[in-house]
């Protein structure tokens, strides 16, 4: 079972300015839906998870190590980060190759079937900058996930889909914690919520800047105006 433990870690990118201050935590294997304002730092928390930055104190420790202080390779066999920005990442001169890049990298079989779900047939030919809003998040989410680690951590996934990307995005993310994957998902349109069955919600209090942790199902639009995050009525006002 791939943990994530959080030991009074502070999270941020400045010592002078930290976003998420002294977390203890354990999230064991299940979906776990991060929530925040804009600028509290659900970004840096999953690049800390990710070890692309470290904690500013504590650690954080994923399936026993600190990915921070670990080869990016090792660290890419356990977890997998995707990037609000879905273009981001893009490195390669086609989809085919841009999905492929990873498993090369990490000398990894994959699971091929999560691009060919995610990724339609007639783009696996094109150049990734050429793809549209939506088009470019399935070629990022496959990228990373094709890659099937045990860990996933996904910025906004659901960020510029249609429906048919949402549906199969959500199943995908439903599947995957059926096979004991531990998946933190950071989310800013509170809809979402109810496409995913989450096992907790964590809402960072950008004012008191903590970590609250919530059983899933227990949020309401209350909850969510109370720490300052978009509510599903304040939407449709």
């Amino acid at each position: 079972m791939t943990d994530i433990v959080f030991e009074k870690a502070t999270i941020g990118y400045l010592r002078t300015k930290p976003l998420i201050v002294d977390v203890d935590l354990v999230l064991k294997p299940g979906l776990h839906i991060l929530l925040g304002p804009n600028g509290s730092g659900k970004s840096a928390l999953l690049k800390t998870v990710a070890g692309l930055i470290s904690p500013l104190y504590g650690r954080v420790l994923v399936d026993g190590i600190e990915p921070y202080k670990e080869r990016r390779r090792k660290v890419a066999a356990v977890v997998g980060i995707t990037w609000q920005d879905p273009y981001y990442g893009f490195v390669e001169p086609t989809v085919r190759d841009e999905v492929n890049l990873i498993l090369r990298q990490l000398r990894a079989q994959g699971n091929m079937e999560v691009a060919d779900r995610l990724v339609p047939q007639q783009l696996w030919d094109r150049d990734p900058f050429s793809l549209s809003g939506g088009e470019a998040k399935r070629v990022s989410l496959a990228s990373v996930l094709v890659a099937d680690q045990p860990v996933w951590l996904l910025d906004e996934p659901f960020d510029n889909l249609d429906l048919d990307g949402v549906r199969r995005v959500s199943e995908i993310v439903r599947e995957g914690k059926q096979r004991g994957k531990n998946i933190v998902v950071a989310l800013h349109n509170p809809f979402y919520l109810e496409v995913v069955e989450s096992d907790s919600v964590l809402i960072i209090d950008k004012d008191r800047r903590s970590l609250e942790v919530f059983k899933g199902g227990e949020v309401d639009d209350s909850v969510l105006e109370r720490y300052g995050v978009l509510s599903r009525r304040m939407i449709c006002r």
